[in-house]
């Protein structure tokens, strides 16, 4: 998948510095940026559900081979 680069804040108009983060005019979020963000949050929130699994599995596990 081919993105074009942002050129341009999507708030204020203003010309953003290559692979900026944010505007430095007005603090905008760029939307390279949004998008690292919301993939970060998904890997969070994929490694808190696989950590309660093996929790959960190891819990199991270990009241069932009890005598």
């Amino acid at each position: 998948m081919v993105t074009a680069m942002q050129t341009h804040c999507d708030r204020c108009e203003a010309p953003l510095v290559r692979d900026a983060a944010y505007c430095e005019s007005c603090g905008e979020r760029t939307r390279r940026a949004k998008r690292l963000v919301r993939v970060a949050i998904r890997v969070e929130v994929l490694f808190v559900i696989l950590v309660a699994v093996v929790v959960i599995g190891f819990t199991y596990v270990f009241y069932v081979q009890q005598p």
